[in-house]
This record gives C-alpha cells, sequence and structure tokens, in this order.
C-alpha cells in the first residue's frame, strides 16, 4: 500500500548548510517535497520541510535563503526551462530579506505574476487590480522588512472570480470562523503565512476552490507542534503546509501547519473490514461494495470480498450489481423530471381514452376504477391492485407489453384476469407492476426507451455514465459486473428470471458509488446542485394518505420511503443480490450492494434486511474522521 501511504519526512530547524545536506539524502531516497519554509532563530536562518517518498512526474528545485534580486531573477531562469513556482517563503534577516522557494516542472506555464515586499496596503491594492485582470494569489508570504514594517510576497496565476478567497489579519479565532463558513461553501485552506501585529499573531489565508478534510494549527510552539503532528498522523491526517515566524523578537517559533486527509488509515481500514466480515460470512455474502457521502462529498467507496464464489477478484468500487428495487427512486426522478417539463402530472390518468397510454393495452372496456389509475397512485403503490396479484416474477414467456396486456385482458368467459381489489388511491399495496407500467409512460411521453430517457433525464444530469440496465443470463454479464449466488436451499438461480423486463422496478446495474452520486443530486441539501426543484423535491418526499391493507399508517412517499425523522431510503433485493440506498436528515447518505442473498425463509431474509440496515448506521459512526475523496458538485 506504498502508494496509499507513503513514507513521510518532516525536517524543521535546520540551517541552510544543514537543510541542504538532508535535502540531498532525501532526493536519493526517492522524496519529494511538498512545502518548503524559511525562518530565523535567534537572527540565524533556519529552514523546515515536508517531504514525501513517492515517485512524481516532474522535476523540481528547491532554491532556499535567497535575496531579493536573486528570487526575481529566478523567473527569469526557470520559466523558460517550464518551472514554475509552487510556494514562496519569506522571512526577514539583518541583511534583509530572504526568500526561499520550490519549483517544478509543468506540461505547459501558464502567465505568471510574483511580487514582494508589498505592505499590507499594497498587496490588497495589488491583489485587486490582479483579480480584474483574471489573476489570483495562490501563496503568500507575511515577513519584516529592513525598515521594521510588515511585508508580503505573493504569487498569482490565471483562475476564474470565484475560485480563491483571501483573508488578512485574522486571529486564531477569526481564521477559524473563516473555515467554518467556506469550507462548507466548497473552499479549502491552500496556503496560510503568520506575523506579528503589535505582539499578536495574525494570519493571512488563501482558500481554493476544492474539498479536503483538513486539520489547521496555528500558535504552536516546538514541541506544541511535535504534539499535535504525531496525533494527527495517528488520525490520518498528513502534513501539507507548514509556516514558521515569530512574534515580538520572541526567540521560540511559532509553527502554523496545514494537515489533509485524503485516505482512511490502516487501522481505520481494517475496523471496516471487521465490520463487514462477520455479516457476510453469517449470511454467505462473497462480495459488498459500499459508499458513503457527507454534506456532498464522497468520504468512502470501497469493496469487500470477492466478485464471485471461489475467486480471488475483489470487487472495487467500479464492481457493477443489480440494484433490484432501488431502481424505483430512478424512476421516480425521471417522472418528477417530466413534470417539471410539463410533460406529465401527478393526476394524469394512465389508462383508458385520452389518457396517457390510451387504450393500447389489454381488453376494453376496462372496468371503471382502471380509469382512474393516476400517475400518483403507481408512484405511491395505490393503484388498487394487491401486492398478491404482481405479475412481474411469473409470465416469463411475456414481454414488457405481452404483462400489461394480460393485466389489463379478460378471459375467454369476460372475467378479468386481474381486477381491482379496491379502488385507486386508498390503499398502499407495494406492486412491482406499478413500476413496470411506470416505464412505459415515460417512454411514450418521451418517444425514447425508458433506459434511454432515464439516462437523459436523470443519469447524465447527475454525472453518471457507467450505469445500465441488467441482462437475464450469466451470458449477459455486463463488463465489471459481479456474479450473483443465491442461498442454496432455495433451488433458485439469479439468472433464471428476466430481469431486462424489470427495469423500471428493478432492472438497473449501478456502482455503488454511483448510486450516491445519484443521492446527492436529490437530496435537496445546498452542497450540490439539485435536478429537481424544492417544490418537486418536497411533492416526491410527502408520504403517501393511503393506508396498509391492515390499515396501519405507511412510510412510503412517491418512489421512497420515508420516517418521521426525515431519512429516506429505499431496498430492494432479488435472488442472488441485496441492495440498500439511504438519505439522512443531517446530509448524510450511503449505498451497499451484495452479489448474494440468503433466503431459505422470509425469517431469514427479513434478518438479513434489518441487519444490513444496522450496520450501515454502524459504519457511519466507525470513523471520526472521514477523508474527502471527491466533491460530487464540479461533475
Amino acid at each position: 500500500m506504498a502508494e496509499r501511504n507513503p513514507a513521510l519526512r518532516v525536517l524543521r530547524g535546520l540551517s541552510l548548510v544543514e537543510h541542504e545536506a538532508e535535502s540531498a539524502t532525501l532526493r536519493a531516497q526517492g522524496f519529494y517535497p511538498l512545502d518548503v519554509t524559511g525562518y530565523t532563530v535567534n537572527d540565524m536562518d533556519r529552514h523546515a520541510s515536508i517531504w514525501e517518498q513517492s515517485p512524481v512526474p516532474y522535476a523540481w528545485r528547491v532554491l532556499p535563503g535567497l535575496t531579493g534580486e536573486a528570487y526575481s531573477a529566478l523567473f527569469d531562469e526557470l520559466v523558460p526551462q517550464g518551472y514554475i513556482p509552487l510556494t514562496v517563503s519569506a522571512y526577514g534577516t539583518d541583511d534583509g530579506p530572504r526568500f526561499t522557494s520550490l519549483w517544478a516542472t509543468a506540461a505547459s506555464v501558464p502567465p505568471l505574476i510574483a511580487r514582494h515586499g508589498l505592505s499590507l496596503d499594497e498587496f490588497q491594492a495589488v491583489n485587486d487590480e490582479l483579480s480584474s485582470r483574471g489573476f489570483l494569489p495562490y501563496d503568500v508570504s507575511a515577513y519584516m522588512a529592513p525598515d521594521g514594517r510588515l511585508a508580503f510576497a505573493a504569487l498569482w496565476q490565471p483562475a476564474a472570480p470565484s475560485a480563491r478567497l483571501v483573508e488578512h489579519l485574522m486571529s486564531e479565532g477569526l481564521l477559524e470562523l473563516r473555515r467554518h463558513d467556506w469550507e462548507p461553501a466548497g473552499y479549502m485552506l491552500t496556503a496560510l503565512t503568520g506575523y506579528d501585529i503589535f505582539g499578536e499573531a495574525r494570519y493571512t489565508g488563501i482558500w481554493q476552490r476544492g474539498d479536503a478534510n483538513s486539520q489547521v494549527r496555528v500558535g504552536l510552539w516546538q514541541d506544541a507542534f511535535s504534539v499535535e503532528h504525531d496525533a494527527l498522523l495517528a488520525r490520518g491526517f498528513r502534513p501539507a503546509r507548514m509556516r514558521a515566524f515569530n512574534v515580538l523578537g520572541s526567540p521560540l517559533t511559532q509553527y502554523a501547519g496545514i494537515w489533509r486527509k485524503t485516505y482512511l488509515t490502516d487501522s481505520e481500514e481494517a475496523s471496516l473490514d471487521d465490520l463487514m466480515k462477520p455479516f457476510m460470512t453469517k449470511y454467505q455474502v462473497p462480495g459488498a461494495a459500499v459508499a458513503r457521502a457527507e454534506r456532498g462529498r464522497l468520504v468512502l467507496s470501497r469493496g469487500f470480498g470477492v466478485v464471485e464464489s471461489n475467486t480471488a477478484v475483489p470487487v472495487r468500487p467500479t464492481s457493477l450489481f443489480r440494484i433490484a428495487s432501488v431502481s424505483k427512486p430512478l424512476t421516480a426522478v425521471a417522472v418528477f423530471r417530466l413534470i417539471e417539463r410539463g410533460q406529465l402530472a401527478l393526476t394524469d390518468p394512465v389508462f383508458g381514452p385520452g389518457a396517457l397510454l390510451g387504450t393500447t393495452f389489454g381488453t376494453q372496456p376496462y372496468e371503471s376504477d382502471v380509469l382512474r389509475i393516476t400517475v400518483q397512485n403507481l408512484l405511491e403503490h395505490t393503484s388498487g391492485w394487491a401486492a398478491g396479484q404482481d405479475p412481474m416474477f411469473g409470465h416469463l414467456e411475456l414481454g414488457q407489453h405481452e404483462l400489461i396486456d394480460w393485466m389489463l385482458g379478460r378471459q375467454a368467459d369476460g372475467t378479468l384476469n386481474a381486477p381491482l381489489t379496491r379502488p385507486p388511491g386508498e390503499v398502499h399495496d407495494y406492486l412491482n407492476f406499478g413500476y413496470c407500467v411506470l416505464g412505459r409512460v415515460i417512454e411514450a411521453r418521451t418517444g425514447q426507451s425508458y433506459e434511454q430517457a432515464v439516462r437523459e433525464l436523470v443519469l447524465q444530469p447527475c454525472g453518471i455514465t457507467d450505469m445500465q440496465l441488467a441482462g437475464d443470463t450469466l451470458g449477459d454479464r455486463r463488463p465489471d459486473e459481479v456474479v450473483y449466488t443465491e442461498h442454496p436451499s432455495t433451488n433458485i438461480t439469479p439468472y433464471a428470471f428476466r430481469i431486462s423486463r424489470m427495469d423500471a422496478h428493478g432492472g438497473w446495474l449501478a456502482t455503488a458509488e454511483d448510486l450516491v452520486r445519484f443521492l446527492v443530486h436529490v437530496d435537496g441539501f445546498p452542497e450540490v446542485g439539485n435536478i429537481l426543484s424544492p417544490d418537486s423535491l418536497a411533492t416526491m418526499f410527502t408520504r403517501t394518505t393511503a393506508h396498509a391493507p391492515d390499515g396501519t399508517q405507511v412510510r412510503y412517499a412517491k418512489g421512497w420511503h420515508i420516517n418521521d425523522a426525515g431519512t429516506r431510503w429505499h431496498d430492494g433485493d432479488l435472488p442472488g443480490t441485496m441492495a440498500l440506498l439511504v438519505s439522512t436528515a443531517d446530509n448524510r447518505c450511503w449505498a451497499v450492494l451484495l452479489n448474494a442473498r440468503d433466503f431459505p425463509n422470509k425469517a431469514r431474509l427479513e434478518e438479513m434486511r434489518g441487519e444490513l440496515d444496522a450496520l450501515m448506521w454502524r459504519l457511519g459512526n466507525l470513523i471520526a474522521d472521514w477523508p474527502i475523496l471527491s466533491a460530487f458538485r464540479d461533475q
């Protein structure tokens, strides 16, 4: 796992000569610098740096302790060679300011602007002028000029107007307040410099568009820095930036640093394995995939076990699984997208003259209550057909259209094949067939296949490209799809039924990560752009007024289960697969997919479903500091 957890070295308190010698040794060992900073202790130059041992596809140079003139000359010397400055650290000495910089080669060198010797007012004026020309700062360093005034050195490059934010004269408290305000909005602190203002430490920081689980520490003396650094390393945070400075000429150096967590620690990975393995063993599950997001950021996406029993091929984040009834939220969102376009309404009748599907299916005349079935009834499972009449796992010789024909048809003596058991809208009775009909409604209103319509209405706006409908047989297995296993006692093969016919209610293949990507685009939270309006989301998540067949209240809205805590979810299982999709009221969501189902009897299946749900809630509390793997807002 070297690529995930490379060796790390932090150097501090070294003279210029000592630092250059250590740098040469680390270079020979395959380390490269992440940051380098210069400062003074008792009027003597000192340097600190952060190094990581992993290959990099570029050349780099550390140029420490240069005069202002020599530092400026670097831009004429190195930029034509394809180098760009990554960081600059300035510090005052009795002989004038010194500049330490880190450079690396780039495939293309953008226009760059460097300034030093700027007062705070001058820095702000220059920054305003450069911002108007499309240049934003990406690094800044404060230092004491020879005349005793505060000065700044900074680097600018082209960037979008909203790509970065800059704040000056921050106390430690104000710095934390800005982080609290700006990081949830998608900005991360990327540069930080400290300085003395009348004996008090103050900070200037640059926030850049992006997402990371970061920890910032300021005002740390030598020993305190070591303690904090070790504690953060133990939590999986690695140093990214480090700056040092003095307050009121104190011989004690203050450190300020930024640490980031980009992956789980080995012990955290092991704790996830320890959580999942007993469940997978108990229910004979060869493989699973789990993804999780918090506040619109992906924090977990990984596989457990193998794609097929008796093989060593691991489940990966890219592994595709059948998602069974977790397909229903996709269909529901597609319906609401059409409603927003004015192509559908919840109150539209589905069958009969002038209705969405007209008299295309079945035998005329329809029974009167069939003419009253609306889009809303189908979404809420309140059509009037009973769950026991659901035809989706029988009549395997029939296609979708023939199946609807049969449900609306009559026998030779005129008897209805599937008469409604109660008026539409009164009773919620879970019915896969209703979503099969919704799939045909989507086709009728778009003129496209159900799959293509959902791709354009839902998946593409969410940035999802890999989801597709499943095939029926093992020979239809898609690239990266797992293989499904059913409990031996059931005598049911996962490849003996027509899953392709289940498209709108249970036919999709997905990765766990793509399901989470879908969730964060329909959860109503502001971090990621929602593909439905607030009104549509509110309607979609409004619980049905119908009651269950036994008269009790139900927790189902329109394509989603929902409870009083504001949790929305859908689960699903078929022979050989189980899926669960959950979104919480506190802006967290997850998806878990399995390639086996333990179903010797209904009690065992219900037990498995309940334990899987509880397992995912426990998993969310297992990790104190989740890394941020990516931000869905930019998809």
